[in-house]
């Protein structure tokens, strides 16, 4: 397991005074690079083996919103390795070890060079260290997209669209995943009664690609789709209780 503490920033909440769901995001995907480092699996050493972790799908429960000030400690760990794959678990606590935030999350192993997954080398799943995963009850990785939303699709309704700027692009040259939950989440008029969030990436978009986001709503919650004419790149859900999934 790896951790660390920080405290909830001025920069990181909402209007309401709570952490921005892009935020929490950022806090977990920060906390399994400082893993990496950690061990010795720092960006220079991935890039001198032309290797890449990408996310594929998440999955957050969010049981209580983190707020502006508070004292937080943020804890990643890896639960199974298999192939190319990685499937690694999230908190994020008060200092007393209240649960806050809960996540799931896949990865694949990528050559860079190849832009192909390729298998996890044991040593590399010795050093991380495999852990006992929480065990919650978790949505399926798989996002059946309601008839609605691929209707929209279907028909290139978009709600928006925008076009990747550098600000979104991150290490592995793409969009940062959290910026697709950026992105989904305006089309919500107040994101701050979301509980749960999957999200399956198929794709990644690169610098200048055009993006059309479309959303529908569904039971407890809204879907949304991030694509264009030739791609699609992820489809989000959020929900706004945790009654289906608890």
């Amino acid at each position: 397991m790896h951790q660390f503490t920080s405290r909830v920033r001025y920069s990181e909440v909402g209007e309401q005074g709570f952490m921005s769901l892009s935020s929490i995001m950022k806090y977990m995907t920060d906390c399994s690079m400082f893993h990496s480092i950690a061990i010795d699996y720092d960006l220079d050493t991935l890039n001198e083996q032309d290797l890449g972790w990408y996310i594929t799908e998440w999955q957050i429960r969010i049981n209580k919103r983190p707020v502006l000030g508070q004292e937080i400690v943020i804890k990643t760990w890896p639960y199974k390795f298999r192939s190319m794959m990685g499937f690694r678990n999230f908190t994020i606590e008060t200092t007393d070890g209240e649960r806050l935030v809960e996540a799931d999350s896949m990865w694949i192993l990528m050559n860079l060079k190849k832009l192909k997954p390729t298998n996890v080398p044991q040593k590399m799943a010795d050093d991380f260290t495999c852990e006992t995963e929480v065990h919650r009850k978790w949505l399926s990785r798989k996002i059946p997209v309601c008839d609605e939303l691929q209707a929209k699709i279907d028909g290139a309704e978009a709600d928006y669209k925008f076009k990747v700027r550098q600000m979104h692009i991150d290490t592995n040259h793409h969009m940062n995943n959290s910026r697709y939950i950026e992105a989904a989440t305006e089309c919500l008029d107040d994101d701050l009664d979301i509980s749960y969030i999957r999200a399956s990436y198929q794709n990644v978009a690169y610098k200048d690609d055009v993006i059309s986001v479309s959303s529908a709503p569904i039971d407890d919650g809204v879907q949304m789709a991030l694509y264009n004419d030739e791609t699609q790149f992820a489809v989000v859900e959020m929900l706004y209780s945790l009654d289906s999934v608890s």
